[in-house]
């Protein structure tokens, strides 16, 4: 890691610390919403030239929210366990006054004239935003134009590559993100924190400039699975009760994995192993199944996403096609040739790939699966290697997750065992079934323990 000039080492263990304990420090009297937003600022003016993981900084914003908050935590009110505690939002997802970019010189000045339904929930639940994540062209790449706070050499990933740098940089405590084909959990194993992709259409995209509509998902950011759980709550349009993590036990746990593994680099492959023989020795029943075929969901993928993008774009491409990186214009142009059969041809695959993953769950409770199928790349890497086939970073980094995005199916990366706390890139995938996210973020604490 880089070196870096000190700042108050309480306020520092404060800003690493999950929500629950900045609770307690808060209902105590021992800091204040101002303060910690105070110090959240310090460390993105300390951090963040370099890291690039926040592409606009909100401060005066910020600091009436968390004065609110201050000042209600005095009268003895609360809005909730987010209330006075700094986020950051993904540049894709508006937010009322702030820039509205997507991270392209398309939208150069844009600024949002309202919320986000998701970005609304968390200024009711209190939640103090610090500013706005970078992300690939329009949530596009997964390569990030940010730098890993665990080694600024590689790609933090993407396409929320920025909010997932500054959760882990200890910027915010939490972030929004998108994921249409692994935005959420590929930058989450990037930076060694929790990424959740919910069930679809569980979090509203209103307000949310789109990639591909039929896959993209709103998901969230955070160091670990209290936090993901606590952020998840304050995020819903009406708030369930129970998404808080119990105490779990891995035993109660019966969990699918692939029965093949090649296509994945012997790192990967080595490391999910062992993840899954400490969860079998733990009591976890572990049952090898048939996955889905990933050059079939990789076919269908593209169809549809360079589809959707393409019909989103299509009205100012003739005019601002200098504007576009090459990535964009070449999906742009891909997209535009697709015909309706090819169309109706991927989701019919798309159908069936939901049919095939709802039948892996009969028995089971969860599916574990290796987030990426690959090491994080270097920045300006254009090629990364598996079995001896040269592949572009994006499709090798969103192979193990855009599966998860057609069937809709809830997935989380999360960094196992003391993965959660150290200083490189690790995760594993679980998914559950519709609406299961209580089970995926149990099992995601006990994974974390």
């Amino acid at each position: 890691m880089t070196d870096h000039p000190s700042e108050n080492e309480d306020l520092a263990e404060v800003l690493r610390s999950p929500i629950r304990t900045v609770r307690g420090l808060f209902d105590r009297g021992e800091l204040s919403p101002l303060e910690l937003t105070e110090a959240a600022l310090e460390r993105i003016e300390r951090r963040n030239p370099s890291l690039g993981a926040l592409t606009h900084v909100a401060p005066e914003h910020a600091l009436e929210a968390s004065r609110a908050a201050t000042e209600r935590l005095a009268h003895g009110e609360t809005r909730g366990p987010l209330d006075g505690v700094v986020v950051a939002v993904k540049d894709l997802v508006a937010v009322e006054g702030m820039p509205l970019e997507a991270g392209s010189r398309v939208l150069a000045g844009n600024t949002a004239r309202r919320d986000a339904a998701v970005v609304a929930s968390l200024r009711a639940a209190g939640a103090v935003v610090v500013g706005k994540a970078a992300l690939d062209e329009f949530a596009l790449t997964t390569v990030g134009p940010a730098r890993n706070p665990l080694d600024e050499s590689l790609s933090p990933g993407g396409s929320s590559g920025g909010s997932a740098s500054a959760v882990r940089a200890g910027m915010c405590f939490a972030a929004i993100g998108t994921d249409t084909g692994g935005s959420v959990r590929v930058p989450a194993y990037c930076c060694a924190i929790t990424g959740l992709k919910p069930t679809h259409g569980l979090l509203p995209t209103d307000g949310v400039i789109p990639l591909a509509p039929s896959l993209d998902h709103v998901g969230t950011l955070a160091r670990t699975a209290e936090d993901t759980a606590l952020f998840l709550e304050s995020l819903l349009p009406v708030r369930p009760k129970g998404f808080r993590p119990r105490t779990p036990d891995q035993a109660s746990y019966r969990i699918g994995i692939p029965d093949d593994l090649s296509g994945y680099q012997p790192a990967v492959r080595e490391r999910f192993t062992a993840v899954v023989d400490r969860a079998w020795r733990h009591g976890a029943r572990i049952s090898p199944l048939r996955f889905p075929d990933l050059d079939e969901v990789k076919a269908a993928h593209w169809t549809i996403l360079s589809s959707e993008l393409s019909a989103y774009h299509r009205h100012r491409f003739g005019e601002d096609e200098d504007r576009y990186d090459r990535p964009m214009r070449d999906a742009i142009a891909a997209g535009a040739l697709v015909s309706t059969e090819q169309y109706l041809d991927a989701q019919r695959t798309r159908g069936e790939l939901r049919r095939q993953v709802d039948a892996l769950f009969a028995g089971m409770d969860l599916l574990a699966v290796p987030t990426m199928t690959v090491e994080p790349p270097c920045h300006g890497q254009t090629a990364i290697m598996v079995d001896g086939i040269a592949t572009d970073p994006t499709t090798a980094m969103v192979r193990g997750t855009s599966l998860f995005n057609h069937t809709g199916h809830p997935a989380l990366s999360v960094p196992p065992g003391a993965g959660s706390r150290g200083e490189s890139p690790c995760g594993i995938q679980l998914v559950a079934p519709f609406f299961a996210e209580r089970t995926l973020l149990d099992a995601a604490r006990a994974f974390e323990d």
